[in-house]
This record gives C-alpha cells, sequence and structure tokens, in this order.
C-alpha cells in the first residue's frame, strides 16, 4: 500500500506540472490528494483479500476482468466520497470543477493498481516456482544420496563376499580380481580348498546392479559355501537353481560356472549354468571352451543341469571371466568380444596372476579404462 500511497503522489505532482508547468501549486494540491487517497486506501484495504480470493478461483483472463471491474468500481468510488468531502469542506466550490481531476484519479488507481497485483502476481508466481524448483531439488538430492549409499553397500557387500586370497593346491595355482565399474554390478567369484590336490572355482554374474544384485549374490555364495564339499558340479547348479528359483525376483538370475580341480588325478568337473564358456588352453595352444551345463539360475526351477569334464596336463591355462570382460568396448563402440581374450591369452603360459594381469592390461587398454560393468576374471594355471 506505501508503493501506491507513493505513486499516487508522484503521479499528482506528474499532472500539476503537465497541466500549470510548474509545481508551485504542490501545497494546495496536498488537500486535495489527501481526501481522495484516505478513501483509497480504506477502500483497497476492504476489497484486498476478498478480491484475491475470487481472482485465485478463477482462470485467466476471467481473474484479471474481476480484478479491473473491482478497481474501476473502487477509483469511482473513491472519486465520489473524495469529490463529497471536498465540496463539504470548501475546498472545491462545484461538481463540474472536479470532473477532470476525478477522471484522473480513476484511471491513475486503475492503472496503479493493476500494475501493482500485476507485479506482486509475478513475484508470487516466481516465488513459488522457486519453491517448488527447490523442492524437487531437495528430494532429488536426498534420492541421489540414498542411491549412493545404496551403492556403497552393496560394493561392501561385494567386496566382502570376493576372496581377498585365493587357497592354493598342489600341481596348480589360482589368481583371481575384479576391475569394478562406475556402478555396483552382481560379479562373484570364489575358490574353496577341499583338499590338497582339490579345489572349486566358482564364478558367477547377477542380472541387475545394486543391493538387489549384491544380496543376491550373497545368497548365491552362502549355497555354494554349504553345499561344495558333498555336491557334484551339476548337483550343486540344481541345488543353487531350486533354491534360488523359489526366493529371486521376476527378471531375475544368475550366470554361473563351477568346476573341481583335482590336480591328483589331474582332472576338472564342471557345470556351466548359463555362464560365458570359459577358456581352457592347452599347452600345444589349442583351445577348448567348456559350455557343458544348463540354464542359468533362478528362471526354471525343475531345470536339469548335464556334468561335464576335461583332462588336464602341465602347461593348461583355464580363464574364468564375466561379461564386463568380454562386453568391454572402445571409442568406436567395438567389443573386446572372446576374440580379444583369446588374442591376449595366445601366449606361453606362465604364473595364474601374470595371466591374469596381462589379459586385464589389454581389456584396459582395448577400453581405454572404461569398464560399463564389472571386469572379473579368474585363472587357473596347471603346473
Amino acid at each position: 500500500m506505501a508503493i501506491g500511497v507513493g505513486l499516487t503522489l508522484g503521479l499528482t505532482a506528474l499532472w500539476l506540472f503537465l497541466f500549470t508547468g510548474s509545481l508551485g501549486g504542490l501545497g494546495r494540491m496536498l488537500g486535495p490528494a489527501t481526501l481522495y487517497m484516505l478513501p483509497a486506501l480504506a477502500l483497497q484495504a476492504a476489497v484486498a483479500l476478498p478480491m484475491r480470493r475470487w481472482m485465485a478461483s478463477v482462470r485467466p483472463p476471467v481473474d484479471w476482468i474481476i480484478f479491473a471491474g473491482v478497481q474501476l468500481t473502487a477509483a469511482g468510488a473513491t472519486a465520489a466520497v473524495a469529490s463529497f468531502l471536498m465540496l463539504v469542506t470548501g475546498i472545491a466550490k462545484s461538481w463540474n470543477g472536479l470532473v477532470q481531476a476525478n477522471r484522473v484519479v480513476i484511471v491513475s488507481m486503475v492503472l496503479i493498481t493493476c500494475a501493482i497485483e500485476l507485479y506482486s502476481s509475478t513475484r508470487r508466481r516466481l516465488e513459488q516456482r522457486n519453491r517448488q524448483l527447490e523442492q524437487r531439488v531437495e528430494t532429488e538430492s536426498r534420492a541421489l544420496q540414498l542411491h549412493q549409499e545404496d551403492f556403497e553397500r552393496a560394493r561392501e557387500i561385494q567386496q566382502a563376499l570376493m576372496p581377498t586370497t585365493l587357497p592354493q593346491i598342489d600341481g596348480c595355482e589360482l589368481a583371481a580380481g575384479c576391475q569394478p565399474a562406475r556402478m555396483v554390478g552382481g560379479d562373484y567369484f570364489d575358490a574353496i580348498r577341499l583338499g590338497d590336490a582339490r579345489a572349486a572355482i566358482a564364478i558367477g554374474d547377477v542380472a541387475g546392479k545394486g543391493m538387489a544384485a549384491a544380496l543376491l549374490m550373497s545368497n548365491l555364495q552362502a549355497i555354494v559355501r554349504a553345499f561344495a564339499p558333498a555336491l557334484s558340479p551339476d548337483e550343486l547348479c540344481a541345488k543353487a537353481n531350486q533354491l534360488i528359483a523359489g526366493n529371486v525376483a521376476p527378471g531375475k538370475y544368475i550366470t554361473f560356472f563351477y568346476a573341481v580341480i583335482d590336480t591328483a588325478i589331474m582332472h576338472l568337473d564342471y557345470c556351466n549354468a548359463g555362464h560365458n564358456p570359459p577358456i581352457l588352453r592347452r599347452r600345444d595352444g589349442t583351445l577348448e571352451s567348456l559350455r557343458e551345463g544348463g540354464p542359468v539360475l533362478g528362471v526354471i526351477p525343475a531345470a536339469a543341469y548335464a556334468a561335464g569334464s576335461v583332462e588336464l596336463g602341465s602347461g593348461d591355462c583355464l580363464v574364468l571371466y564375466t561379461d564386463g570382460i568380454s562386453e568391454a568396448f572402445n571409442a568406436a563402440d567395438e567389443e573386446f568380444g572372446e576374440e580379444g581374450l583369446i588374442q591376449a591369452l595366445d601366449q606361453p603360459a606362465g604364473l595364474a596372476e601374470e595371466s591374469r594381469q596381462r589379459i586385464m592390461a589389454a581389456v584396459t587398454e582395448f577400453s581405454s579404462g572404461n569398464f560399463h560393468d564389472d571386469a572379473t576374471m579368474m585363472i587357473v594355471a596347471v603346473h
């Protein structure tokens, strides 16, 4: 309202200057200006709240038609009241002498109140929009923080489930590692010592990312650790599939490879449950893919799994990997693929860790270090 008073006084002075050429009569105008201002302020105070409610209940441009109509009525009433007061007090001699002044007051009041309302409504809309944006940003920030915390907890679970050191058995050497991607995946590897010359090895990849994948991976590890000493690879895969299928959410599954190495008889029994076939590189350079098994875990509860087996020889090298290795891509959107893995493996077998580092270096160079999924690998080098 203070803005309206100031604008009214300013317009009064401007009107006086335009019609008289000076502000010399400003003092004489203060009395009439005050008589116009008092009813104007009183009427604006009376109609402001009801009018705002009316405007809020209708859509544009009806709200502005209502506002302009109310302001025009208030301006007319202001002019009438002020004219009556000036005639009573003797400031004005006749109604005819107030016609020009009343016109200026009515037009000025309508223009001023419309300008003030336009400014106020625009400011309210902007403030409301800013509050909405702030709330949205705050909500999204909280959601992002929760996602980051979820990924951190999943990463901790994932890292805790993977052994920091692998058991070694007579006649072969094991090495494994995981190159994390920017997001948490569901990769898993494990090795369990079953005797001086026997060990169980496993690698898997849970579909999806985040906490759900990490928890499902923890279930798989618990199953492997519980049944590895008692079940053959095909039996363990069937058991794991049965247990996981009864608890897994729709759309979730696990690719899995499990094998038992016995270096006393140089033999490997295995079962592949829909996982990337491990590559066995013989000492003479020939390659074999270990594909025997069945479907992925968690989809078909009563699925059957076949047992596979291979004979091992000195100098053989077995490579187990997840699709973060084979599906790593370069700037030209080309995949590293099984061919790239074979090429990196096509060297004389050495220590298991040396072979693993050599292959990972090749994948890292090919993809420029941009892994879109966790890249996990296990190497079994037979002496």
